[in-house]
Protein backbone atom coordinates (compact mmCIF):
# COMPACT_ATOMS: atom_id res chain seq x y z
CA UNK A 1 0.00 0.00 0.00
CA UNK A 2 1.29 3.46 -0.84
CA UNK A 3 0.65 6.86 0.67
CA UNK A 4 0.50 10.43 -0.57
CA UNK A 5 0.86 13.82 1.05
CA UNK A 6 -1.32 16.22 -0.94
CA UNK A 7 1.08 18.55 -2.71
CA UNK A 8 1.92 19.22 -6.36
CA UNK A 9 2.55 16.03 -8.33
CA UNK A 10 5.91 17.23 -9.61
CA UNK A 11 7.38 16.90 -6.13
CA UNK A 12 5.73 13.71 -4.90
CA UNK A 13 7.93 11.04 -3.33
CA UNK A 14 6.46 7.56 -3.20
CA UNK A 15 6.77 4.86 -0.56
CA UNK A 16 7.42 1.30 -1.67
CA UNK A 17 4.53 -1.16 -1.29
CA UNK A 18 4.50 -3.10 1.94
CA UNK A 19 2.91 -6.38 2.84
CA UNK A 20 0.95 -7.23 5.97
CA UNK A 21 2.94 -10.47 6.02
CA UNK A 22 6.05 -8.48 6.85
CA UNK A 23 4.48 -6.49 9.68
CA UNK A 24 6.65 -6.43 12.80
CA UNK A 25 5.64 -6.05 16.41
CA UNK A 26 6.77 -3.19 18.63
CA UNK A 27 6.03 -2.80 22.36
CA UNK A 28 4.47 -6.31 22.26
CA UNK A 29 1.65 -5.19 19.96
CA UNK A 30 1.02 -2.51 17.37
CA UNK A 31 -2.65 -2.54 18.28
CA UNK A 32 -2.21 -0.77 21.62
CA UNK A 33 -0.63 2.54 22.70
CA UNK A 34 2.98 2.93 23.88
CA UNK A 35 3.48 2.63 27.64
CA UNK A 36 3.98 6.38 27.99
CA UNK A 37 0.47 7.19 26.79
CA UNK A 38 -1.16 6.02 29.98
CA UNK A 39 -4.22 4.92 28.02
CA UNK A 40 -6.43 7.02 25.77
CA UNK A 41 -10.08 7.54 25.12
CA UNK A 42 -11.79 7.37 21.76
CA UNK A 43 -11.48 10.43 19.56
CA UNK A 44 -14.08 11.49 17.03
CA UNK A 45 -12.44 11.78 13.58
CA UNK A 46 -15.64 12.69 11.74
CA UNK A 47 -14.17 16.07 10.82
CA UNK A 48 -10.58 14.94 10.27
CA UNK A 49 -8.78 13.92 7.09
CA UNK A 50 -5.37 12.26 7.31
CA UNK A 51 -2.59 11.06 5.00
CA UNK A 52 0.60 9.13 5.71
CA UNK A 53 3.43 10.05 3.38
CA UNK A 54 7.02 10.44 2.39
CA UNK A 55 8.01 14.00 1.62
CA UNK A 56 10.81 15.99 -0.01
CA UNK A 57 9.47 19.50 -0.63
CA UNK A 58 6.08 21.14 -0.20
CA UNK A 59 5.63 24.48 -1.94
CA UNK A 60 4.09 27.49 -0.21
CA UNK A 61 0.36 27.00 0.32
CA UNK A 62 -2.43 27.52 2.86
CA UNK A 63 -5.81 25.97 3.66
CA UNK A 64 -9.07 26.93 5.34
CA UNK A 65 -8.83 24.17 7.95
CA UNK A 66 -6.29 23.51 10.69
CA UNK A 67 -3.36 21.24 9.86
CA UNK A 68 -1.28 19.00 12.11
CA UNK A 69 1.98 17.58 10.74
CA UNK A 70 4.09 15.08 12.69
CA UNK A 71 7.36 13.63 11.43
CA UNK A 72 7.65 9.94 12.25
CA UNK A 73 11.24 9.78 11.08
CA UNK A 74 13.57 12.74 10.52
CA UNK A 75 13.07 16.44 11.21
CA UNK A 76 12.15 18.98 8.56
CA UNK A 77 12.54 22.68 7.88
CA UNK A 78 9.64 25.03 7.29
CA UNK A 79 8.82 28.59 6.38
CA UNK A 80 5.71 29.74 8.24
CA UNK A 81 4.23 33.17 7.82
CA UNK A 82 7.46 34.39 6.23
CA UNK A 83 9.73 33.10 9.03
CA UNK A 84 12.10 30.13 8.69
CA UNK A 85 12.27 27.29 11.20
CA UNK A 86 14.73 24.39 11.18
CA UNK A 87 14.73 20.94 12.75
CA UNK A 88 10.99 20.63 13.40
CA UNK A 89 9.42 17.35 14.47
CA UNK A 90 6.01 18.72 13.60
CA UNK A 91 3.56 21.56 14.05
CA UNK A 92 -0.04 22.60 14.41
CA UNK A 93 -0.75 25.41 11.98
CA UNK A 94 -3.56 27.93 11.88
CA UNK A 95 -5.90 28.16 8.92
CA UNK A 96 -4.96 30.59 6.12
CA UNK A 97 -1.32 30.65 7.27
CA UNK A 98 1.04 30.43 4.31
CA UNK A 99 3.75 27.82 4.82
CA UNK A 100 6.14 25.46 3.07
CA UNK A 101 8.12 22.41 4.22
CA UNK A 102 11.28 20.64 3.13
CA UNK A 103 13.20 17.55 4.22
CA UNK A 104 15.75 15.30 2.53
CA UNK A 105 13.70 12.25 3.47
CA UNK A 106 11.21 11.02 6.05
CA UNK A 107 7.69 9.84 6.72
CA UNK A 108 4.94 12.11 8.01
CA UNK A 109 1.40 12.03 9.32
CA UNK A 110 -0.66 14.96 8.09
CA UNK A 111 -4.05 15.70 9.63
CA UNK A 112 -6.59 18.24 8.38
CA UNK A 113 -9.11 19.33 11.03
CA UNK A 114 -12.27 21.14 10.01
CA UNK A 115 -12.08 24.59 11.59
CA UNK A 116 -15.64 24.73 12.94
CA UNK A 117 -15.64 21.21 14.39
CA UNK A 118 -15.23 20.30 18.06
CA UNK A 119 -11.53 19.51 17.57
CA UNK A 120 -11.10 22.59 15.42
CA UNK A 121 -12.43 24.78 18.20
CA UNK A 122 -9.96 23.22 20.61
CA UNK A 123 -7.11 24.07 18.24
CA UNK A 124 -8.40 27.62 17.90
CA UNK A 125 -8.45 28.05 21.69
CA UNK A 126 -4.85 26.85 21.93
CA UNK A 127 -3.42 28.82 19.02
CA UNK A 128 -5.17 32.06 20.03
CA UNK A 129 -2.95 34.73 18.40
CA UNK A 130 -0.23 32.33 17.19
CA UNK A 131 -0.07 31.17 13.59
CA UNK A 132 1.48 27.85 14.56
CA UNK A 133 2.49 25.71 17.53
CA UNK A 134 5.60 23.52 17.63
CA UNK A 135 4.55 19.91 18.20
CA UNK A 136 7.16 19.68 20.97
CA UNK A 137 4.94 21.99 23.02
CA UNK A 138 2.41 19.15 23.02
CA UNK A 139 4.37 15.88 22.74
CA UNK A 140 7.60 15.07 24.55
CA UNK A 141 10.63 13.96 22.56
CA UNK A 142 10.23 10.55 24.19
CA UNK A 143 6.68 10.28 22.85
CA UNK A 144 7.79 11.42 19.39
CA UNK A 145 10.59 8.82 19.42
CA UNK A 146 8.17 6.07 20.51
CA UNK A 147 5.74 6.88 17.73
CA UNK A 148 8.61 7.14 15.29
CA UNK A 149 9.67 3.61 16.22
CA UNK A 150 6.18 2.34 15.64
CA UNK A 151 5.71 4.05 12.30
CA UNK A 152 9.08 2.78 11.11
CA UNK A 153 7.54 -0.69 10.89
CA UNK A 154 5.73 -2.10 7.86
CA UNK A 155 2.26 -1.36 9.17
CA UNK A 156 -0.75 -2.81 7.43
CA UNK A 157 -3.70 -0.38 6.99
CA UNK A 158 -5.56 -1.41 10.17
CA UNK A 159 -2.45 -0.91 12.30
CA UNK A 160 -1.70 2.40 10.59
CA UNK A 161 -5.21 3.58 11.44
CA UNK A 162 -4.82 2.53 15.09
CA UNK A 163 -1.49 4.29 15.46
CA UNK A 164 -2.86 7.43 13.78
CA UNK A 165 -5.78 7.41 16.23
CA UNK A 166 -3.40 7.06 19.16
CA UNK A 167 -1.13 9.86 17.99
CA UNK A 168 -4.03 12.25 17.37
CA UNK A 169 -5.48 11.46 20.79
CA UNK A 170 -2.13 12.09 22.46
CA UNK A 171 -1.85 15.44 20.71
CA UNK A 172 -5.23 16.57 21.98
CA UNK A 173 -4.55 15.20 25.46
CA UNK A 174 -1.50 17.45 25.50
CA UNK A 175 -3.53 20.44 24.38
CA UNK A 176 -6.76 20.47 26.35
CA UNK A 177 -9.19 18.11 28.10
CA UNK A 178 -11.49 16.40 27.46
CA UNK A 179 -10.41 15.14 24.03
CA UNK A 180 -13.80 13.75 23.13
CA UNK A 181 -17.06 15.55 22.49
CA UNK A 182 -20.06 14.64 24.60
CA UNK A 183 -22.92 13.98 22.20
CA UNK A 184 -25.81 13.24 24.54
CA UNK A 185 -28.89 14.16 22.52
CA UNK A 186 -30.24 11.13 20.66
CA UNK A 187 -31.77 13.45 18.07
CA UNK A 188 -28.38 14.60 16.79
CA UNK A 189 -27.40 10.97 16.33
CA UNK A 190 -30.60 10.40 14.37
CA UNK A 191 -29.85 13.50 12.28
CA UNK A 192 -26.28 12.48 11.42
CA UNK A 193 -27.43 8.95 10.55
CA UNK A 194 -30.07 10.44 8.26
CA UNK A 195 -27.46 12.62 6.56
CA UNK A 196 -25.11 9.67 6.09
CA UNK A 197 -27.89 7.61 4.52
CA UNK A 198 -28.97 10.40 2.15
CA UNK A 199 -25.67 11.96 1.05
CA UNK A 200 -26.42 11.18 -2.58
CA UNK A 201 -29.73 13.03 -2.35
CA UNK A 202 -30.75 16.63 -1.74
CA UNK A 203 -30.54 17.27 2.00
CA UNK A 204 -32.29 20.28 3.46
CA UNK A 205 -32.39 21.57 7.00
CA UNK A 206 -36.16 21.24 6.86
CA UNK A 207 -35.99 17.55 5.90
CA UNK A 208 -33.57 16.73 8.71
CA UNK A 209 -35.66 18.75 11.16
CA UNK A 210 -38.77 16.85 10.14
CA UNK A 211 -36.96 13.54 10.57
CA UNK A 212 -36.01 14.31 14.17
CA UNK A 213 -39.31 16.11 14.94
CA UNK A 214 -37.84 19.55 15.60
CA UNK A 215 -38.19 22.96 13.99
CA UNK A 216 -35.47 24.01 11.50
CA UNK A 217 -34.20 26.68 13.88
CA UNK A 218 -33.96 24.22 16.77
CA UNK A 219 -32.19 21.69 14.50
CA UNK A 220 -29.66 24.31 13.39
CA UNK A 221 -29.01 25.17 17.03
CA UNK A 222 -28.69 21.48 17.92
CA UNK A 223 -25.84 21.02 15.42
CA UNK A 224 -23.97 23.98 16.88
CA UNK A 225 -24.67 22.86 20.43
CA UNK A 226 -23.87 19.17 20.06
CA UNK A 227 -21.34 19.03 17.20
CA UNK A 228 -20.03 22.62 17.36
CA UNK A 229 -20.23 22.87 13.58
CA UNK A 230 -22.85 24.58 11.39
CA UNK A 231 -25.36 22.29 9.69
CA UNK A 232 -24.26 23.23 6.15
CA UNK A 233 -20.56 22.85 6.97
CA UNK A 234 -21.13 19.39 8.44
CA UNK A 235 -22.83 18.23 5.25
CA UNK A 236 -20.14 19.81 3.04
CA UNK A 237 -17.37 17.96 4.88
CA UNK A 238 -19.27 14.66 4.61
CA UNK A 239 -19.92 15.17 0.90
CA UNK A 240 -16.27 15.96 0.13
CA UNK A 241 -15.15 12.76 1.86
CA UNK A 242 -17.85 10.77 0.06
CA UNK A 243 -16.70 12.08 -3.34
CA UNK A 244 -13.09 11.14 -2.59
CA UNK A 245 -14.12 7.68 -1.41
CA UNK A 246 -16.16 7.08 -4.56
CA UNK A 247 -13.40 8.35 -6.85
CA UNK A 248 -10.49 6.54 -5.21
CA UNK A 249 -11.98 3.34 -3.79
CA UNK A 250 -14.88 2.74 -6.16
CA UNK A 251 -12.97 4.14 -9.16
CA UNK A 252 -15.83 6.42 -10.17
CA UNK A 253 -15.08 9.40 -12.37
CA UNK A 254 -14.70 12.60 -10.36
CA UNK A 255 -17.41 14.25 -12.45
CA UNK A 256 -19.89 11.46 -11.69
CA UNK A 257 -18.96 11.31 -8.00
CA UNK A 258 -19.34 15.07 -7.65
CA UNK A 259 -22.84 14.98 -9.10
CA UNK A 260 -23.75 11.91 -7.06
CA UNK A 261 -22.97 13.63 -3.77
CA UNK A 262 -24.62 16.97 -4.29
CA UNK A 263 -22.18 19.20 -6.17
CA UNK A 264 -23.43 20.89 -9.32
CA UNK A 265 -20.39 19.71 -11.30
CA UNK A 266 -16.73 18.78 -10.96
CA UNK A 267 -15.60 22.41 -10.91
CA UNK A 268 -18.00 23.11 -8.04
CA UNK A 269 -16.41 20.26 -6.06
CA UNK A 270 -12.88 21.36 -6.94
CA UNK A 271 -13.51 24.91 -5.71
CA UNK A 272 -14.73 23.74 -2.31
CA UNK A 273 -11.95 21.16 -1.99
CA UNK A 274 -9.15 23.59 -2.82
CA UNK A 275 -10.61 26.27 -0.56
CA UNK A 276 -10.68 23.81 2.34
CA UNK A 277 -7.39 21.93 1.82
CA UNK A 278 -5.20 24.27 -0.22
CA UNK A 279 -4.58 21.72 -2.96
CA UNK A 280 -6.50 20.65 -6.05
CA UNK A 281 -8.44 17.40 -5.88
CA UNK A 282 -7.17 16.69 -9.39
CA UNK A 283 -3.61 16.45 -8.05
CA UNK A 284 -4.66 13.81 -5.54
CA UNK A 285 -6.79 11.82 -7.94
CA UNK A 286 -4.17 11.99 -10.69
CA UNK A 287 -1.93 10.09 -8.27
CA UNK A 288 -4.66 7.95 -6.73
CA UNK A 289 -2.63 4.77 -6.99
CA UNK A 290 -0.34 6.28 -4.35
CA UNK A 291 -3.12 7.19 -1.91
CA UNK A 292 -4.45 5.55 1.17
CA UNK A 293 -6.70 7.64 3.35
CA UNK A 294 -6.49 7.01 7.07
CA UNK A 295 -9.43 9.36 7.55
CA UNK A 296 -11.93 9.20 5.94
CA UNK A 297 -12.00 5.49 6.65
CA UNK A 298 -12.35 3.44 3.52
Amino acid sequence: MLYLFPFPSSIINVMKPTSAAHTKTVHNTLDSPPESTGGIGAIDTTNVMCFHTTISVVDVHFHSCYQIVVSTQSTFDSEIGGKKYKGLHGFIIDKYTRHSCSAPQGTFLVYYVESKSFLGRQLKSVLIDKNFLNIEAVLSRKQIAEFGERFSQDLHPAQLKIQSDILLSEIFKGLIRPVTSEVTDARILQATTYIHDHLNETITLEAVACHIHLSPDRTRHLFLEQLEVPFSQYILWKRIKAVLTAAIVDKEKLFDASLKYGFTDQSHFNRFFKRMFGISAKVILKNSRFIQFIYPEM
